[in-house]
């Protein structure tokens, strides 16, 4: 394919071809040497008659005539072009790409990668369960506090006097909508017993050594809240060093930890 020349070359060739006196079509043969001939003519009859011709014009033209041809010609004979149809190739692959998403992460990477996503997700689905469960601790606390001075009565659970079976019930009922067994045993056989190291404020604790029958929600710190005897409101007490602490059976847990 040659390289296309009148396109960057027009402006030049049509001011040469614009610069040619229009030849007669009675001689469409007219070479440069007729063309010298008529300038001869024109200036010897210029110096008879006395009459101004400018033959320097028509010589100007023969020439650019001359210098037209020969430019076409260099032009027509200039090497092919290289420029073709724009072919696209695809880039080598660098070691950037290689690990990149045209053709995928190397195993080991996605390994990796699976395995920090799946630690992390582990993470932060474990810290909005501990957080969802701290919750839900502080409500059944908020609740039993507010019954702190109600009296004791046997067989009652609330909303002004308790026993120790009714006031756990009560609590867990007006905090969480949650339904738990009526007595202590019954709540006793509901929980999942849980070593006293492992105890958190909401957990219930038992007292069933030496025949006794009791059962109080675990504040922290060794204590207790809970509707101990008709002698006693609700309050707080301790979990040892005391009767209770003598009676002690375990904790057990009904709320996530």
């Amino acid at each position: 394919m040659l390289r296309p020349i009148f396109g960057r070359y027009r402006f030049v060739i049509t001011v040469f071809a614009l610069s040619v006196p229009v030849m007669s079509s009675k001689d469409p043969q007219m070479t440069a040497a007729s063309a010298l001939d008529s300038v001869g003519s024109s200036v010897r009859t210029s110096l008879r008659t006395g009459r101004t011709h400018r033959p320097v014009s028509v010589m100007l033209s023969t020439i650019a005539v001359a210098v037209a041809s020969a430019l076409v010609w260099a032009l027509a004979s200039a090497s092919p072009s290289t420029a073709g149809p724009t072919v696209d190739h695809e880039p080598n692959p660098s070691a950037d790409r290689l690990a990149g998403s045209d053709v995928g992460l190397h195993p080991r990477v996605r390994q990796v990668d699976a395995v920090a996503l799946s630690t992390r997700t582990r993470q932060l689905v474990r810290a909005q369960q501990q957080a969802r469960a701290a919750d839900l601790r502080a409500r059944v606390l908020e609740v039993a506090r507010k019954q702190l001075g109600d009296p004791y009565r046997a067989g009652s659970a609330g909303p002004n006097a308790f026993d120790c079976g009714g006031f756990t019930q009560f609590v867990f009922r007006r905090a969480l909508g949650m339904d738990i067994a009526r007595t202590s045993r019954g709540q006793y056989q509901q929980v999942e017993r849980i070593k006293m190291k492992d105890a958190r404020p909401g957990d219930l604790v038992f007292f069933f050594e030496g025949g006794a029958h009791h059962v109080g929600i675990y504040l922290g710190n060794g204590k207790m809240i809970d509707a101990p005897n008709p002698r006693e409101s609700v309050s707080v007490n301790p979990i040892s060093g005391s009767w209770w602490g003598r009676s002690f059976t375990g904790v057990g847990r009904i709320l996530p930890a």
